[in-house]
């Protein structure tokens, strides 16, 4: 045995040593872990961010666009219906194509099918800023719409990171990028139409000639540097066994093995392969078999019916605000210009901000995402069925105060929005373990865009229908409540079922 000079080489004192070191090791790859997953929640989020921005930048200006081309007044049936449409066609093509990019992404990767549809967010709005038509403007929202197909693979890249305990913090932070983005959009989408309210720096240029393509450049660069971070950070959360263009090539190399002769039980190699091939799309073995039916559960599916409803009835509510907040005071409407539309829709969007950072997480703990889910509806109802009370206050005569009272009504109402969210979206996560995640995520997107696509159509007819009643202006938002109390109360069995999983 060697000679040890000192007392520090004998082992009971070195081992303590080593096991600090392995510690620190330890703690440094745990801190590393969490930086990574930070990074890719902040890149999911600001994608997030960027598809609400996307959604909701065209409503302070959309109206009195549409009018020009139109060379009609804003209160103009033909204007309003065109506008309905204009935002409704956003969504008609993720109908369209959210199972699509729903299958890519179970094809190619959740990476891949996040990047292309960034790179396609930031192109689409510029070049609508640039038309000239209102056609050009129809044909470039599709486009729009096409690309942002892929949100709910944001979803799913967001429920392959979490577990459950860290899933209530990761969603709400992901519902928090999309309030986010209800303030942004109508932020930037106010400075549309920039000759008007700066002549002097704008008038005579670019802007002035295309005007609504200011707040689609700013947003296409926001867009393209959010692109570039996620090529440079994201990584792929689907392991390359589950990839499904990879499953196939390792049934078909296992077929070409048996058909020279080489039994799978003779490699165990071949046969640890051929299990994972088999099970590749299933966390479970019991998910296995639910994978092969030709329909999701009954608990999928009225979840799938709740996120539907709580997104239709949302931009629903949006379209009809910006409606009332535009028209003019002979039709109960306040006459706001594009500016003052997002003055009072980027106050409202502060709601949900200081819900997340103060009360949203221990509701949650104390109540569970189902009363959470309630709350958040009773909020929200409230809030925007007040609407003939705050009409009362829309004589420019009371200045100031306009504006604050519509302010908080979305204030208050934002918040309510923002809890029914976070709920779902756990509650989503929760009813695709052991599924085809970005499959169902898809479908589920599919759903949420024909409801977003229907919802403002069917708000703006009624509203119509309804301007001969007292206050019914008014009434669309009392119809669209109680579709969506009904919708609660068909999923009510299921939402149940998972809040207490």
């Amino acid at each position: 045995q060697a000679y040890c000079p000192t007392s520090q080489c004998r082992p009971d004192r070195l081992w303590p040593k080593v096991e600090r070191a392995m510690s620190t090791q330890s703690e440094a790859e745990v801190k590393a872990a969490k930086r990574l997953f930070n990074w890719r929640l902040f890149i999911v989020g600001a994608m997030r961010l960027i598809d609400s921005m996307n959604v909701n930048m065209i409503m302070p200006y959309g109206l009195q666009m549409v009018a020009m081309f139109l060379n009609q007044e804003t209160s103009s049936p033909e204007a309003s219906t065109a506008f309905a449409w204009l935002v409704g066609l956003y969504s008609f093509f993720e109908i369209i194509f959210s199972p699509f990019w729903g299958v890519v992404a179970d094809w190619i990767g959740r990476r891949p099918c996040l990047l292309i549809g960034m790179a396609g967010t930031a192109m689409a709005p510029v070049l609508m800023g640039l038309g000239q038509s209102l056609s050009a403007v129809f044909l470039f929202r599709a486009l729009d719409g096409f690309f942002c197909g892929n949100q709910a693979v944001i979803r799913t890249y967001l429920g392959e990171l979490v577990d459950k305990g860290s899933e209530a913090s990761a969603f709400s932070f992901l519902v928090l990028c999309f309030v986010l983005g209800l303030i942004a959009g109508p932020f930037l989408g106010g400075l549309a139409f920039p000759a008007r309210w700066s002549p002097e720096l704008f008038g005579q240029t670019l802007f002035d000639q295309y005007p609504v393509f200011l707040p689609n450049l700013l947003f296409g660069v926001f867009a393209t540097i959010v692109c570039i971070i996620g090529f440079i950070y994201l990584e792929e959360t689907l392991p390359k066994s589950k990839l499904r263009w990879r499953k196939k090539e390792g049934l078909e190399g296992l077929e070409g093995l048996e058909g020279e002769g080489v039994g799978v039980d003779q490699d165990p190699e071949a046969a640890s392969n051929a299990d994972s091939v088999e099970t590749a799309d299933t966390d479970t073995a019991d998910a296995g078999t639910a994978g092969k039916k030709c329909c999701y559960s009954l608990t999928v599916l009225q979840v799938i019916l709740t996120f539907c409803g709580i997104s239709g009835v949302v931009e629903a509510q949006n379209t009809l605000v910006v409606l009332l907040w535009q028209y003019p005071q002979s039709m109960d409407g306040f006459g706001f210009s594009p500016q003052q539309v997002s003055l009072v829709q980027v106050s409202g969007g502060l709601g949900p901000v200081l819900c997340h950072l103060t009360f949203l997480h221990p509701l949650v703990k104390k109540l569970g995402f189902l009363k959470v889910l309630l709350l958040g509806f009773l909020i929200n109802s409230i809030s925007y069925n007040l609407y003939p009370v705050y009409s009362l206050c829309a004589d420019p005569k009371y200045g100031v105060w306009r504006y604050i009272i519509l302010g908080l009504a979305e204030f208050v109402g934002m918040i309510g929005t923002f809890m029914m969210f976070t709920a779902i979206f756990v509650f989503m996560n929760r009813a695709s373990v052991g599924l085809n995640r970005a499959t169902v995520n898809g479908w589920a997107n599919s759903g949420r865009a024909l409801s977003r696509a229907v919802s403002p159509l069917f708000a703006t007819t009624l509203m119509r229908a309804a301007e001969a009643l007292p206050h019914g202006i008014h009434m669309p938002f009392y119809v669209t409540t109680g579709c969506l109390a009904l919708c609660l109360a068909i999923s009510w069995t299921g939402l149940r079922k998972l809040d207490s999983a």
